[in-house]
């Protein structure tokens, strides 16, 4: 890992509170030390945690820190592995056939129809730019990034031959150019991979091994948890518009506290740091720089941030009608 990697890594620890493209991140020691070693050891870095945690931000997070060109990957059901190195655009080709009469028209070669995924972009960025409908301006007109981060985001939506396919073409650090099938590889270091997983399926054995694991886990006391990251958003670093004081910041975090010991109580989802940023937003909207307005809406809103689960038999703590913590003060 180079020189300047690392000190932009030790500047986290120094202000770890990062602010880019209108987002803020929390750093945390546990992530700052776990991407050490995924940059230095070239591994993925693959994020556990439950919905609402970061895990995502984490990624974007990391790109801006050590400004890297970031690539993100969405997951679903039909996701194909071949995505993270190439697709062949069926589609166009065929619609350029059919207008083969037109003038103008007809069937490009084959580098037209050839789309570069992330790997490719990471590996070889400039050969990968001579690929696809606009190879010819892309290559000319797109600098050289210094690094590539690159998110898989939600592996556990896929089955086990992505994380199989991404082992593969990360230990033999190449895969082949599907028009000349000659080797890409990185002309030098690996890029970022960040991965995310929500636990919905569980994943090979073979793949974890590989893996530097970061599990996002929130500190205790969560409502001192939630008030840190609340006070990186909201505090005194931010916008006047955009501030807000710690007795709301407190009083969200505890109400969050206690729905979410009485979600698990009941054994449903809890609501997590997500909703608490979504309604400290709202509040900053409705009612900025009025904490007594702040309150109010605090108290009427919280349900609808906080309780997603429906109507639970037997556990009244949790209908949308419950009283608000510190009401009545």
């Amino acid at each position: 890992m180079e020189t300047d990697v690392r000190q932009l890594l030790q500047d986290l620890e120094a202000d770890a509170v990062a602010r880019f493209d209108g987002l803020v991140h929390q750093w945390s020691q546990n992530e700052i030390d776990a991407l050490h070693l995924a940059l230095a050891s070239e591994r993925p870095l693959l994020v556990r945690g439950e919905p609402g945690t970061g895990k995502t931000q984490l990624a974007l997070a990391a790109a801006a820190a050590l400004k890297w060109h970031l690539q993100c990957v969405t997951v679903s059901p039909r996701f194909e592995a071949q995505d993270l190195f190439y697709r062949f655009d069926a589609v166009q080709r065929l619609a350029d056939a059919q207008a083969a009469g037109f003038a103008g028209g007809g069937v490009k070669p084959d580098h037209c129809y050839w789309l570069p995924g992330p790997f490719w972009l990471a590996f070889a960025w400039d050969d990968a730019l001579g690929y696809g409908p606009q190879s010819a301006s892309a290559a000319s007109a797109a600098p050289k990034p210094s690094g590539q981060v690159i998110l898989i985001d939600e592996i556990d939506k896929a089955d086990s031959d992505l994380p199989n396919s991404l082992l593969e073409v990360l230990g033999s650090r190449e895969f082949p150019n599907p028009v000349t099938r000659q080797a890409i590889r990185p002309g030098g270091g690996l890029p970022l991979v960040v991965i995310t997983t929500n636990e919905e399926r569980e994943l090979p054995a073979a793949f974890l091994r590989r893996c530097v694991v970061l599990t996002l886990e929130p500190d205790d006391p969560y409502a001192d948890f939630l008030v840190k990251r609340g006070q990186a958003h909201f505090g005194a670093a931010s916008p006047p518009e955009k501030r807000l004081h710690e007795t709301i910041l407190r009083t969200a975090a505890e109400q969050l506290e206690a729905d979410r010991h009485n979600a698990r109580m009941a054994g449903v989802p809890p609501p997590g740091l997500a909703e608490y940023i979504d309604l400290l937003t709202a509040l900053c909207r409705l009612a900025p720089g009025k904490r007594k307005e702040q309150k109010e809406w605090l108290a009427r809103l919280a349900p609808y941030a906080f309780l997603k689960n429906g109507i639970i038999d037997g556990s009244p703590q949790l209908s949308q009608q419950r009283a608000a913590v510190g009401a009545g003060e």
